[in-house]
């Protein structure tokens, strides 16, 4: 519209169409509002997602940490298997060594006792009885 067609309107002309801008204004402003939201909102993912990166990150190196973790525990419960299975193995032939020497002292033990009663059993045939 031009001057001239402005001037030809009448006052309530003019106020509905200023009316009708303030309408598009308020419309216009509620939307760019809209707009403002919504890219801070895309600006927010976007330092999340940048935070989550680095939470993954940072969760990756916890899981690799407790992975070593295991790991080593595992190994010390390995060698220390291998210690007292050694240990045991030590014992086991200590125990074996001293049964065997009781074995054998008791072996020696029986075989005197073997011996004197056979010796007192072949006196006592070639005494004569006294009950007889």
């Amino acid at each position: 519209m031009t001057d001239k067609e402005f001037k030809r309107l009448s006052r309530s002309q003019l106020i509905d169409i200023i009316y009708q801008f303030q309408l598009q204004v308020d419309k216009l402003t509620e939307q760019n509002q809209q707009l403002e939201r919504e890219l801070e909102d895309k600006r927010l993912r976007l330092r999340n997602a940048g935070n989550i990166a680095d939470a993954a990150l940072e969760i990756n190196n916890c899981f690799r940490s407790a992975q070593n973790a295991a790991e080593q525990y595992l190994n010390e419960i390995k060698a220390i298997r291998e210690e007292t299975e050694a240990e045991r193995q030590w014992i086991l032939g200590q125990a074996q060594a001293e049964a065997a020497a009781i074995v054998s002292k008791a072996k020696k033990t029986y075989g005197e006792y073997d011996s004197a009663i056979e010796a007192i059993l072949k006196e006592y045939k070639q005494s004569p009885s006294d009950n007889g």
